[in-house]
């Protein structure tokens, strides 16, 4: 394996220099309108003077797992850090913007038949991986063969995809055939797992260096640590500008920030919002905010005491003031969640009545279960931005209906991999996706995420009909159905949509303003350094 380490301190032990938070003080665009070009916004981040120079090594702090649980496989990774050096070795064949739309990237395009069972895929000629081999519909196939692994996290991504009725129609164009007609094939293509390996690739631990089709090539891994990355200068969308890319893996919050006002880091992602709010009047950085907000939310499993009772779903949910969570946990970058993904996205049911803060009617709700004076425990880390801060407001604000939230300290680096989605009541964030990919992942009863143990037949059977429906219309009434059945009686307090600032110093131009989940976040391949 290539690992290497640091003469640097670990960042995890220093103290966070901005200062102490206090107690008080984090997928939802899809994609299914039209298709873009390649072409990508940046932020005025760093607004360094003059033209973009080339050169340089580029120091990215972002929120990691521990080493026994970092992986570096793209159909594996699971972690915001795992992310980012996926989407800078490898790339999609169509990928979310900000704006709702799908972008192509290795896919020319993508065309259905009549009823969407089958969609041909052209690739765009040229491209090229670092290691000088064509892309082809050869590598397109092994790639989905090798996500349909159910071994993989990534199964689920492609699960409508008939492999054994798919095939390669010459070196650019593969016909994939569905086991149920799917409308929307793009935005599935764009999710979290969906990238292109070279035909024939094997295990990715970084035993032998793989290659790809991103802006940069892998040049060292050191699991929960850190990954050099250095320029692919095949690399088809425009040569990169930076000779190297740093990604430094901090699980903790306040840590990373640390990393980055002390100098160990040029960019850093996922910052608190206080934190946000603090750097934004430092003059030599830069605070890059996203155009749209994540999920905020709790997840309580259906199929687990005492959240099998739907009365007490519904208490926990009256139980949380979303406004005051959005005022102070987020500061203001934040809009008032309603207990259901999507906000923003097509077909997300805004018609819904705003869930409001009752703790009245959720004591009547517990009395009503036999679960009054309710006592549950909530496992919370330091994992994403608000994290602890959401965790100990909601439990202050359920007293007030008479419920108990023990708060439980767990480590951050291991807390989505280990707690989320296993503990009775535990956090959950995703990021922006298409309600298909989203619902195909989490609520399905055979989802590979579904963490709130959601399993019902007569649900999964309006879901294959709204993702097979081929008229929008049609498609958008299935939806509605779906998502009232969820904000009746699913698992999850989605509080609040938090838009999920990043920071720059002012030396740093080309930062993308992109939303976790998009094509753009923590992307590098237009950043530079005008030191």
């Amino acid at each position: 394996m290539n690992n290497y380490t640091s003469a640097r301190p670990g960042f995890g032990r220093r103290r966070f220099l901005l200062g102490g938070m206090g107690a008080l003080g984090a997928v939802a665009l899809g994609g299914t309108g039209m298709l873009t070009g390649c072409g990508s916004e940046t932020a005025p981040a760093g607004a360094p003077d003059g033209p973009p120079r080339p050169g340089g090594r580029l120091r990215s702090v972002i929120a990691g797992r521990s080493a026994t649980s970092d992986v570096l496989d793209p159909h594996q990774a699971g972690s915001s850090a795992g992310g980012a050096v996926s989407k800078n070795v490898w790339d999609k064949l169509v990928a979310y913007n900000n704006d709702l739309t799908l972008r192509y990237r290795l896919a020319e395009s993508l065309e259905p038949n009549a009823d969407g069972s089958q969609w041909r895929i052209r690739l765009r000629p040229g491209v090229v991986f670092s290691d000088g081999t064509p892309l082809t519909s050869r590598d397109v196939l092994w790639s989905f063969e090798r996500m349909l692994d159910p071994a993989k996290k990534s199964s689920g991504d492609l699960a409508a995809v008939d492999m054994s009725r798919s095939r390669a129609e010459g070196d650019l164009d593969v016909l994939v055939a569905m086991k149920t007609p799917l409308a929307d094939f793009g935005s599935v293509l764009a999710g979290w797992y969906c990238y292109i390996v070279k035909d024939g690739t094997g295990v990715i631990d970084g035993s032998v260096l793989p290659v790809g089709t991103g802006p940069f090539a892998l040049e060292r891994w050191s699991p929960g640590d850190r990954t050099l990355l250095r320029r692919n200068e095949r690399y088809w969308d425009g040569r990169p500008l930076l000779d190297e890319v740093e990604i430094i893996q901090i699980a903790e919050t306040e840590a990373r920030v640390n990393a980055f006002l002390s100098g160990e880091a040029d960019v850093v992602h996922e910052i608190s919002y206080l934190q946000a709010r603090t750097l934004s009047s430092d003059p030599d950085t830069t605070v890059v905010v996203p155009p749209a907000g994540l999920m905020g939310a709790f997840q309580m499993r259906v199929d687990t005491p005492p959240f099998d009772d739907v009365r007490v779903r519904q208490a926990m949910r009256l139980a949380v003031d979303r406004q005051a969570m959005v005022d102070a946990v987020y500061y203001g970058y934040a809009e008032v969640g309603n207990d259901i993904y999507g906000k923003g996205a097509p077909f997300y049911h805004d018609g819904l009545p705003q869930r409001s803060y009752d703790p009245d009617r959720a004591r009547e709700l517990l009395r009503a279960a036999g679960k009054e004076n309710l006592t549950v425990t909530l496992p919370t880390a330091d994992g994403t931005p608000g994290m602890l801060e959401s965790a100990t407001l909601f439990a202050e604000q359920a007293k007030a209906a008479g419920i108990t939230i023990n708060l439980e300290s767990v480590p951050a680096d291991t807390y989505f991999s280990q707690v989320s989605g296993k503990a009775p009541l535990s956090h959950i964030g995703w990021w922006n996706y298409s309600l298909d990919y989203f619902y195909g992942q989490t609520m399905t009863s055979g989802s590979p995420s579904n963490g709130t143990g959601w399993r019902r037949p007569e649900w999964d059977a309006t879901f294959a009909q709204a993702r097979a429906a081929m008229d929008p219309r049609r498609r958008a009434a299935l939806y509605r159905e779906l998502q009232e059945e969820l904000w009746n009686e699913g698992g999850y307090i989605l509080h609040s949509f938090a838009k999920r600032p990043d920071a720059a110093k002012n030396y740093v131009g080309g930062v993308r303003d992109g939303v976790p989940g998009t094509d753009d976040w923590a992307n590098y391949a237009t950043t530079w350094l005008a030191t």
